[in-house]
C-alpha cells in the first residue's frame, strides 16, 4: 500500500518478497481438500481461521504489488538466497485455491460464510483472466453452495429496517461491518451490481444496536456475548460511502449528519488511522487513506445519543426489554430490564432469562461466557444455571440447535408499551412471556414470566417479577435462580437472619451426567453443581429479604434487595456461583452471589413473587412490605406498601392469567377485569394514579378507569 501510495520502489520490492515467500511455503504443503468440513491449508484443521488471517491478505498484496511484478520487477528466493522472476502460475494457483476452499469449506447456517467471505471476494479479484473473476462474483453476489452462504442469502436476515444478525451482539456487529465492506468493495469494481441498493437494511442494522443498551451505554448479555462495544466508525464511514455510490440520500445524509456531530462533540477523530487488528480479521486499516470522503460536512446536527424508545423486541433472541428513563441523573436512576430466551448461533441454553439495571449498573446480571471447550463454560455458562431464571424438576435442558443447545424461543404474550409505542403512563410499564420448556430432562415444563417496572418518582422505582411455572411430572417441582453482582447476600426475615444450613448435595446431581464432547452432544444439564457453600432453609411460608451489597462499585455501597412475599412454601438456598463475566469490574472476577426458590409442586396458581429495589448508600428504601393477594386460593396480584419522602402509599398490583379474569373485593374496593393493573393509593387511601396495563376495566370505589377504543390500555393521575 506504500507502494501505491508512494510509487517508490523499495515497498514494493518489500511487499513481493513476503508475497513469494508464502506463496513458495504454500504450493509444498497438502490442500485438505478431502478433509472435514473446515479443513484449509497452512491450517489442515481451521480454514475459518486461514480465510481471515492468510486468504483474505495475500490477494491483498498481490493487487498492490502487480504493476511492479508486472514490469518485470525481481523478488528475492529464501532457497537460493538469491533474486529471481516471479512466479504467476503459481500465484494464480494459489489464488485459485483460496477460492475454492471459500466455497467448498465451512458451515453454511451461521456467521462463517461471512467470515469467509473476503478471502473468497479478494482472491476472485485478483484474479488474472476478467472472465473467471466474471464467472465467480456471482458466487457472492447471489448464488449459494452447501458450504458457503451468498450475499443474498445473508440479507435474508436483515428484511425489515433496523434488523441485525441473529447472533449475540459481538457476531452480529462483524457480520454486519464485514458484508458493508464487501458490498462497498464490489459497488467500487462494479458500480451495475448496486448492492447498497439492494440491500439497504444491512449497513442500517448499525443505527439499532443503541437501542439495545443500558442507560450507561453497556448491553445486554446474551448468548457468547460481551458487556461493552465501541463504535466501530470504519464500519460507519464505508456505510456513508456505500450510500453515495448508490444514490441512497436519507442514509447518506443520517451517516453524515451522524460522523460529523460524532467529530463535533469529540467522539471521532478523523486525524489518526483506526487500530490495526491482530486478531482474525481482514486488515481494513488503510482504508481509511484510500475510499474515505475528504471532509464530512453536515449541516444538520443530530444527536448520537438520543433518549432510547421504552420497549423494544428482539425476536430472534426472544427478548423484550422495557425501559422508564428518569430526568434526574438517567444513568443513576433509570429502570431498565429485560426477559429473553432462544435459539440462534452462539445462544445460551437459558431458558427464560432476565437482567435487571440500577444505580448505574447491570446489578441483576447473566453469567456471560467462559473460555470455549472448558468444562466450566459448556456446562454452567450456556446452561439455565447461569441465568435468572427457573429451572423445573431440576432438569430443564436443551436440544437440537447450534451445538445441541436449541431451546424453544421465550415468546412475548403481552407487553406496555408495546415496542417501539410511547406508553400510556410516565409510571408503569409490564412484559407477559412465556417458554415451553420442552426439551426437559424428566418431563417439560410450561413458564411464564410477568416483569413490571414500577417508577415512583424521578429517583425511586422497583421491579416486580412474578414467574408462574407446572409441570406433568408427578413429583414436580421448581427452582427460581437469581444472581446478582456484590460482595455478600444477607438473607433475613422480619429483621432477623435467616438460620441457613449447609446443604452441599442439593445441587449436585446433574455433575454425574455425561459430557460428550465429540459433535458437543451431551452436557451435565442445568449446570448447577458448579454452585459452591451452598446454604439452605427448608419448608419456609414467611417473608424473606435477599440484599445484595457491593462496596467496590464507587465511593458508596450500592444495594439491591430482594422482597419474597409470605405465601409460598419455599426452600430458600444461599450460594456461590462462578464469576460473572458480564458483571461491573471487579465483580467480573469474583464468586456472583445468589439465592434459589424451591417449591415442592407446581408454582402456577401461587406464582413465586419477588420485588426488586436498589439504593445507594445514604438512600432509603422505599418499598416497605410486599404481600400476596390471593382469591379462593389464587394468585390476583400483590399488595406493595411503600414509603415516599416521608409519606405512606399503597400500591395494589394485579395480575391475573387471562383477559377475561376478574377479581372483585368489595373489602379493598377493587373490580378488575384483564391481565395487568395498578392502583397507587395515598394515606388516605385516595387514588392518586390508576393503570390499565392490558384489560377491559379497572375501578377503584367510584373511581373507574376504562380501556381506550381499539386498545386495552389507559391511564389517570388524579
Amino acid at each position: 500500500m506504500l507502494y501505491y501510495l508512494t510509487e517508490e520502489t523499495k515497498y514494493a520490492t518489500c511487499g513481493a518478497d513476503i508475497l513469494f515467500t508464502y506463496i513458495n511455503a504454500l504450493k509444498q504443503m497438502k490442500v485438505h481438500k478431502d478433509g472435514a468440513m473446515n479443513s484449509g491449508w497452512m491450517f489442515p484443521t481451521d480454514h475459518l481461521y486461514e480465510a481471515r488471517v492468510i486468504g483474505a491478505q495475500l490477494p491483498i498484496i498481490y493487487d498492490f504489488i502487480y504493476p511492479y511484478l508486472a514490469s518485470g520487477g525481481q523478488v528475492y528466493d529464501l532457497a537460493s538466497a538469491k533474486l529471481t522472476n516471479f512466479d504467476f502460475t503459481t500465484a494464480q494457483g494459489v489464488i485459485g485455491t483460496y477460492v475454492w476452499l471459500a466455497l467448498n469449506k465451512g458451515l453454511l447456517d451461521s456467521n462463517w460464510p461471512v467470515l469467509e467471505s473476503s478471502s473468497l471476494v479478494h482472491n476472485i479479484l485478483a484474479l488474472d483472466d476478467k472472465q473467471q473473476i466474471k464467472k465467480f462474483i456471482p458466487y457472492y453476489t447471489h448464488i449459494n453452495t452447501k458450504n458457503q452462504a451468498s450475499l443474498k442469502k445473508v440479507a435474508e436476515h436483515f428484511v425489515n429496517q433496523g434488523d441485525i444478525w441473529p447472533e449475540s451482539f459481538q457476531y452480529s456487529r462483524h457480520v454486519a461491518g464485514f458484508t458493508v465492506y464487501l458490498m462497498t468493495l464490489l459497488d467500487r469494481y462494479d458500480p451495475s451490481l448496486k448492492l447498497g441498493a439492494t440491500y439497504p437494511n444491512i449497513p442500517g442494522a448499525f443505527t439499532s444496536y443503541y437501542n439495545l443498551e443500558y442507560p450507561n451505554d453497556e448491553s445486554p448479555f446474551i448468548g457468547d456475548g460481551h458487556r461493552t462495544y465501541k463504535i466501530d466508525y470504519a464500519d460507519l464511514e464505508n456505510s456513508l460511502l456505500l450510500a453515495k455510490l448508490n444514490n441512497n440520500k436519507q442514509q447518506e445524509q443520517y451517516f453524515t449528519s451522524y460522523l460529523s456531530s460524532s467529530i463535533k462533540n469529540g467522539l471521532y477523530d478523523r486525524g489518526h488511522l483506526h487500530s490495526r487488528s491482530y486478531g482474525a480479521s481482514p486488515y481494513f486499516t488503510p482504508l481509511q487513506l484510500l475510499w474515505s470522503v475528504n471532509k464530512i460536512q453536515s449541516e444538520t446536527d443530530i444527536d448520537v445519543t438520543p433518549e432510547r424508545p421504552r420497549s423494544l423486541r428482539l425476536e430472534f433472541a426472544g427478548m423484550n426489554i422495557q425501559r422508564n428513563i428518569s430526568k434526574i441523573n438517567p444513568v443513576k436512576n433509570s429502570l431498565m430490564a429485560f426477559v429473553a430466551g432462544g435459539s440462534y448461533i452462539h445462544g445460551h441454553a437459558s431458558g427464560m432469562d432476565m437482567e435487571l439495571y440500577g444505580q448505574g449498573h447491570v446489578l441483576g446480571v447473566d453469567g456471560g461466557k467462559g473460555t470455549y471447550r472448558t468444562d466450566i463454560h459448556e456446562n454452567y455458562y450456556r446452561l439455565f444455571a447461569a441465568h435468572n431464571t427457573v429451572i423445573s424438576n431440576g432438569a430443564s435442558a436443551s436440544k437440537n440447535g447450534w451445538i445441541n443447545l436449541g431451546i424453544n424461543r421465550v415468546q412475548s404474550e403481552l407487553m406496555e408499551p408495546a415496542a417501539g409505542d410511547v406508553g400510556v403512563s410516565p409510571n408503569h410499564s409490564f412484559s407477559t412471556s412465556s417458554f415451553y420448556d420442552e426439551y426437559n430432562l424428566v418431563a417439560p415444563a410450561q413458564h411464564e414470566r410477568t416483569l413490571a417496572l414500577i417508577k415512583l418518582d424521578d429517583t425511586k422505582g422497583y421491579y416486580l417479577d412474578i414467574f408462574r411455572a407446572k409441570s406433568d411430572f408427578q413429583n414436580q417441582y421448581h427452582d427460581y435462580v437469581y444472581h446478582n453482582i456484590g460482595d455478600q447476600l444477607t438473607i433475613t426475615s422480619n429483621n432477623q437472619m435467616v438460620d441457613l444450613v449447609a446443604d452441599h448435595d442439593r445441587y449436585q446431581a446433574s455433575a454425574k451426567l455425561a459430557w460428550i464432547t465429540t459433535g458437543q452432544r451431551g452436557y451435565r444439564h442445568p449446570g448447577w453443581h458448579f454452585f459452591d457453600d451452598v446454604k439452605t432453609k427448608s419448608h419456609a411460608t414467611e417473608q424473606f429479604e435477599a440484599t445484595f451489597t457491593a462496596s467496590k462499585l464507587g465511593d458508596k455501597s450500592i444495594s439491591m434487595r430482594a422482597l419474597i412475599p409470605a405465601g409460598l412454601n419455599i426452600d430458600i438456598s444461599h450460594v456461590n456461583a462462578p464469576k460473572a463475566y458480564g458483571g461491573t469490574a471487579p465483580y467480573n472476577s469474583k464468586p456472583l452471589p445468589t439465592f434459589l426458590l424451591r417449591h415442592q409442586g407446581e408454582a402456577w396458581d401461587n406464582p413465586y413473587v419477588v420485588a426488586y429495589e436498589s439504593i445507594t448508600e445514604g438512600e432509603n428504601y422505599a418499598v416497605q412490605n410486599v404481600e400476596r393477594i390471593l382469591a379462593n386460593g389464587i394468585f390476583k396480584g400483590v399488595k406493595v406498601g411503600v414509603k415516599l419522602n416521608g409519606k405512606l402509599l399503597t400500591q395494589y398490583i394485579l395480575v391475573q392469567e387471562n383477559s377475561e379474569d376478574r377479581y372483585q373485593s368489595q373489602k379493598l374496593g377493587i373490580n378488575f377485569k384483564g391481565r395487568f393493573a395498578v392502583i397507587t393509593l395515598d394515606d388516605q387511601q385516595h387514588p392518586t394514579e390508576m393503570y390499565l396495563g392490558a384489560g377491559s376495566y379497572l375501578h377503584y370505589n367510584q373511581h373507574k378507569l376504562t380501556a381506550k377504543p381499539g386498545s386495552n390500555s389507559a391511564y389517570i393521575a388524579y
